[in-house]
């Protein structure tokens, strides 16, 4: 008998029994399969079924395709109660390239939805205490107390620390934070004030005379002993 799945060998096969007029036993069991292959994937006016299978897919075609308009576009309002929903898979990744990044990063005006989320070379802050740096007058070491600079986006608060100069005099203290994370941060010290704004995200933290024998005080916002307390970034603590 000829395999009803290979139509060649069929068609060398009469189509009806010339006995009884009937149609071949092979050409009976051609149609049945055919029909067991195209009753789930065609309608009788010979349209797809929606639940017609995808060769490698779970999902019938109507759920592969739902989410596309008429005109072969992804289709964000494809249902009513999804209005607010584009229907699309998200990638990954934290926070996601492209449209999530610049939603966080911009406002509705838009413009940069705050100045933490620049990276200026200078960091227009003030401390709010008093006094942010120490000297006893023995050592070089100066020590750095923890604090909280005022910036126009917010509060951000940095650890204690301390650094040294390697000698007495007059210096100027930053520590580089380009994210604006607070928290530790290395201390640094320069002589000359143009060091404070030398680099992207550095925050000034005023500056100190030290001088053997005696104890002082500086940065916050009133200076200490030293004095020249006050904002950093756009304008710097003359010692």
């Amino acid at each position: 008998m000829p395999n009803p799945l290979n139509l060649t060998p069929l068609l060398n096969t009469p189509m009806t029994d010339p006995k009884t007029g009937l149609m071949s036993l092979a050409w009976q069991q051609y149609f049945i399969l055919l029909e067991q292959r195209s009753g789930p994937t065609l309608t009788q006016q010979g349209q797809l079924q929606a639940t017609a299978p995808i060769v490698g897919r779970d999902e019938g075609i109507g759920t592969t395709v739902q989410n596309i308009s008429d005109t072969g576009n992804l289709d964000s309002l494809a249902h009513v109660d999804n209005a607010n929903t584009d229907l699309l898979t998200d990638g990954t990744g934290s926070p996601l390239a492209g449209g999530k990044r610049g939603f966080i990063g911009f406002s509705a005006v838009p413009q940069l939805a705050s100045s933490f989320i620049e990276n200026p070379v200078n960091v227009s802050s003030t401390p709010t205490g008093a006094t942010g740096l120490s000297n006893d007058g023995v050592s070089h070491v100066v020590v750095v107390s923890a604090s909280t600079q005022q910036f126009g986006a917010g509060q951000v608060n940095y650890n204690s620390g301390s650094f040294d100069p390697g000698s007495f005099g007059s210096f100027f203290a930053f520590a580089d934070d380009p994210q604006f994370d607070g928290g530790a941060v290395t201390y640094q010290s320069s002589t000359s004030p143009v060091d404070i704004t030398a680099a992207d995200g550095r925050v000034p933290f005023g500056g100190i005379t030290t001088a053997s024998g005696s104890s002082n005080t500086g940065g916050g916002n009133s200076g200490g002993t030293t004095g020249g307390g006050g904002a950093g970034g756009r304008g710097f603590n003359q010692l």
